[in-house]
């Protein structure tokens, strides 16, 4: 016998549960914000509850940036931008 999908408890019967999106503003303010960064690939954790950024572009390592706003994760991403070109060529300044 095959059991509907759903919440289940012993002795109840099972009741069918719909499908729900989490955070779905902020959900959409990361898939907005990665349309416009070429540069790097971004999301919503919902299980994290932040906005994540991993670089797309050749770094030394692996580059994951992760904040609780958008503006924030911005920030962080053109700090490691310019942490990246100042390592590319030592002794020069960058101004963003």
């Amino acid at each position: 016998m095959r059991r509907v999908p759903g919440r289940h408890r012993i002795g109840a019967a099972p009741v069918r549960v719909s499908p729900r999106r989490w955070d779905v503003a902020k959900t959409a303010a990361a898939a907005q914000l990665d349309q416009v960064e070429p540069a790097w690939f971004i999301w919503y954790g919902v299980g994290l509850q932040r906005f994540v950024a991993v670089a797309i572009w050749r770094t030394d390592g692996p580059l994951r940036i992760h904040a609780a706003t958008v503006e924030e994760l911005r920030e962080l991403m053109r700090e490691a931008e310019l942490e990246a070109m100042a390592s590319f060529v030592p002794g020069r300044a960058w101004v963003a």
